[in-house]
């Protein structure tokens, strides 16, 4: 039994790293997917929308060219100047630049945002008479066409229209898929974050769940060895018991005080023997509400007899009025388990005992500034027979942890060495 080492199993870890994995095939790479489907369909819708776009303005500023070819017609056929047929259209704004030519394409007038930017020399006329081309203004339609007046003459008209408000337009609509789909990723994120932290609590649970299935099957094993041993035990003392007070009766006196030794030696054994048993029967508790400061006073005045000066060492601060919903006997067991080993640990100056309201709960600490506890040993301290004093058993703090359990409440333990210890405890209030 003593070689035995208890430890959870492994599954809990093994079950952590597949329901991680199963987030990841489940979650994050369909995600993904999605995420990169929405792209490509973005693409594709913008490319779509573009070409959509250039149709549509190659038609509307096709229509548009047709209209200032007449305004210019009607102009020059009623004497107007080239230049001067030129001027009533020069001032839209979405009309970059502009030229006339005539029939041998010769320009015989022309007007131009760009100062002295006209790039129809340096362009080559595509089929179809429209195009597009880059300029430091942005993107440029350009319309190259023929026209007739009513006298027969031929001019070509050559319009060059911005299309900042279109590129605005496409840019906006751009702007909002890049916030829609930022707007998907953050949520796509927060909900994986939220999964994550829902996948790791439910892990650390199982993993508990596990931890204290072990102590479980390690407390049942100890318990029932630690009872047959018990029961085995407490005859033969008995039996021994009675011998020393026979002996006591009989030796001669020279003889007594050994065999005083001997029956005090047996009586410790056997209040040993009771204590595990204590430990190990199942706890009954009785609730009942009561104020802490009672509870207190009477763990105080118990332990008078073994610390006569315990009341100069021991200050208590909170409303001792405070209701505590719990056993009485219990709670004042866990409070002087608490006290003696602070009374025992060398500490110089006062122990403070607080009581005051958490909530819904009481909570009750403990604090001494005494030696402190090694950080070696401070995770083990609430393990059953497991004891940092030299004459210790590792009942006290063990029995402590389950009564306030019992209740539904939490102990804690913060310690630095050379600080002191305080013990913290939770329970529900009255």
């Amino acid at each position: 039994m003593a070689g035995r080492r208890f430890r959870p199993a492994g599954p809990a870890e093994g079950q952590g790293l597949l329901r991680r994995k199963d987030l990841l095939l489940f979650f994050l790479l369909p995600f993904l997917g999605a995420v990169i489907l929405i792209l490509l369909m973005s693409a594709l819708n913008r490319a779509y929308v573009r070409g959509s776009m250039d149709a549509l303005v190659t038609e509307q500023l096709g229509a548009a060219a047709g209209i200032l070819k007449a305004g210019v017609g009607r102009s020059l056929e009623e004497g107007t100047p080239p230049s001067r047929a030129l001027d009533i259209y020069s001032a839209e704004g979405e009309i970059y630049y502009m030229a006339l030519l005539d029939a041998d394409r010769k320009v015989l007038a022309w007007t131009s945002l760009f100062e002295g930017y006209l790039p129809l020399s340096a362009q080559d006329v595509p089929a179809g008479g429209a195009w597009v081309i880059d300029s430091p203004a942005g993107r440029i339609f350009n319309h190259f066409g023929p026209f007739s007046t009513r006298d027969g003459r031929t001019y070509y008209l050559y319009l060059g229209y911005s299309l900042k408000a279109f590129e605005e337009m496409s840019s906006r609509s751009r702007r909002n898929a890049l916030l829609v789909f930022a707007i998907i990723a953050a949520a796509g994120l927060v909900v994986f974050r939220g999964l994550s932290i829902l996948q790791s609590g439910y892990v650390n649970k199982a993993r508990e769940a596990e931890e204290s299935q072990a102590e479980k099957e390690r407390f049942q094993e100890i318990s029932g060895f630690t009872s047959g041993v018990a029961h085995e035990i407490k005859n033969p003392l008995n039996s021994l018991s009675l011998l020393f007070g026979l002996l006591e009766k009989r030796v001669a006196p020279d003889l007594r005080e050994d065999v005083a030794l001997g029956k005090n030696e047996v009586r410790r054994i056997s209040l040993i023997v009771d204590r595990f048993s204590d430990v190990l029967k199942p706890l009954l508790v009785r609730p009942e509400t009561f104020p802490v400061g009672e509870a207190v006073e009477s763990v105080l005045a118990s332990l008078a007899s073994e610390f006569p000066d315990v009341r100069d060492r021991i200050r208590f601060e909170g409303d001792g009025r405070t209701a505590i919903r719990a056993d009485r006997e219990l709670i004042s067991m866990v409070l002087a388990n608490l006290l003696r080993n602070a009374l025992e640990a060398g500490t110089t100056g006062e122990i403070v005992v607080r009581a005051d309201r958490d909530r819904k709960r009481v909570r009750l600490s403990v604090r001494d500034t005494g030696p402190g506890i090694p950080p070696e040993r401070l995770g083990r301290i609430f393990e059953p027979f497991f004891s940092t004093k030299a004459g210790g058993m590792g009942i006290g703090l063990y029995l402590a942890l389950r009564i306030v359990e019992a209740h539904g409440g939490k102990i804690e333990v913060r310690s630095r060495e050379g600080e002191g210890t305080e013990f913290i405890i939770r329970v529900p209030g009255g």
